[in-house]
């Protein structure tokens, strides 16, 4: 028999464990949509063991529930719960109270209710290691089985000796559970997943991590150069300056210009005029535009005139035209037409599920105040409030308030006419 420790390197236990968190990362995103509550799944911890040493006495009563990868992967992976947990999760799909039940039974509906939810659960996982590892995966249909009628090596086919790799999970559903699970993988399994992720980042199964060596110590920079100061005047250059001659002032200047024979005038400069005379054909007249990079002014374009004048209201007709003959003959045939008259106390508002639970003695309280007075509505239409009274064992209305409209009003002129 192989040792348990020459199975899988550490660099391989960490890399199935990656791999793990992230399938179940996934399955608690679908099972969270599927419960409509939070569902957190920690970071898993792997280890190498026997089958017969395989230890799940804190989950007893236990529920295993097998799936087999038929595409992309070879293997099982078979998961084992609480039965407890399995029955407050169904609890929590069903609308029921997380409330643990005694004689609660693993029947026909509630082993199918526990399929569907591992079949989400896990086929959100085998979708991730598709998108992860780039390789589309299927899986078969998730079956449940009572751990107390049958042993985990009959549900593989393996002896107890046959090494696995056990990957406990802490679970937690937020308000329902805080418990946990492990999940069971042949090792062939554990091992195919872990090769497939070292082989993506480029390592192999045996690599050990190595420290990376230390950088080269960079070069170090030239001194930069020193300026050099300007020299002071010595005392023998300051002698020298003021040795040098004066210069002229402002009268000497004068006397030398007098002292200057006399210049001839200078030719007059030429008018604009003289300039254009004298311009050959084909040369833009003096001043040129073009010479000094300044545009020729153009005429600024005169804003239209806007003419405005105050809106115009419709006047709408009042309703206090006579009527013909014809139309109040038309007003009296209409008058004996028959009106559907209620009397409305209230109203209220509730749910669907509110209303399906109303039974003889429900007491439905109403949106008005007791000794409010109800509202008399004819064909939809409120025109009048009122006190509830009753004459001779029979309910009836005495209005106190006439809800009138203009249309309303001309009717009953029209009438009284």
């Amino acid at each position: 028999m192989m040792s348990e420790n020459n199975i899988l390197t550490d660099l391989q236990l960490d890399a199935v464990g990656e791999v793990m968190n992230i399938s179940m990362g996934s399955s608690a995103t679908a099972v969270s949509e599927l419960l409509n509550c939070k569902v957190w799944i920690t970071t898993p911890k792997v280890s190498i063991v026997r089958v017969g040493d395989l230890n799940y006495d804190r989950l007893e009563p236990a529920i295993a529930v097998k799936i087999v990868y038929v595409k992309g992967l070879s293997g099982s992976n078979l998961m084992i719960l609480k039965q407890d947990d399995v029955q407050l999760i169904l609890n929590q799909l069903m609308g029921m109270p997380p409330v643990i039940s005694p004689d609660f039974e693993f029947d026909e509906l509630n082993i199918s209710a526990v399929s569907e939810v591992m079949n989400q659960m896990m086929g959100a996982s085998a979708t991730a290691l598709s998108d992860f590892l780039g390789t589309h995966i299927d899986i078969s249909t998730p079956t449940p089985y009572i751990l107390s009628d049958v042993k985990i090596g009959d549900l593989q086919d393996l002896d107890d000796d046959t090494i696995v790799a056990a990957v406990n999970f802490d679970l937690t559903i937020d308000g329902v559970i805080k418990s946990e699970f492990i999940s069971v993988l042949d090792v062939s399994l554990a091992e195919e997943l872990a090769n497939k992720l070292l082989a993506m980042s480029g390592m192999a199964p045996d690599d050990t991590a190595e420290p990376a060596p230390a950088p080269a110590p960079a070069p170090t920079p030239a001194p930069a150069p020193v300026p050099e100061m300007p020299q002071m005047p010595s005392p023998d250059m300051m002698q020298q300056q003021a040795a040098m001659p004066q210069m002229p002032t402002p009268d000497m200047m004068m006397q030398q210009q007098m002292a200057m024979p006399q210049m001839p005038q200078m030719p007059q400069m030429p008018t604009p005029d003289m300039m254009q005379q004298q311009m050959p054909y084909g040369y833009p007249p003096y001043p040129n535009p073009m010479m000094y990079a300044q545009p020729p002014m153009q005429a600024m374009p005169m804003q239209p005139q806007v003419n405005y004048q105050n809106a115009q209201l419709a006047q709408f007709e009042s309703m206090d035209v006579a009527l013909g003959s014809e139309q109040k003959d038309n007003l009296k045939l209409l008058m004996g037409v028959p009106l559907q008259i209620s009397v409305e106390i209230g109203s209220t508002t509730r749910k669907i599920k509110d209303i399906l639970d109303f039974a003889q003695g429900t007491i439905i309280e109403l949106e008005r105040q007791a000794g409010a007075p109800v509202d008399v509505i004819v064909n939809g239409n409120l025109i009048a409030r009122g006190d509830v009274v009753v004459i001779d064992d029979n309910f009836a209305v005495r209005i106190t308030e006439i809800v009138k409209s203009k249309f309303i009003d001309s009717l009953s002129k029209e009438q009284g006419k």
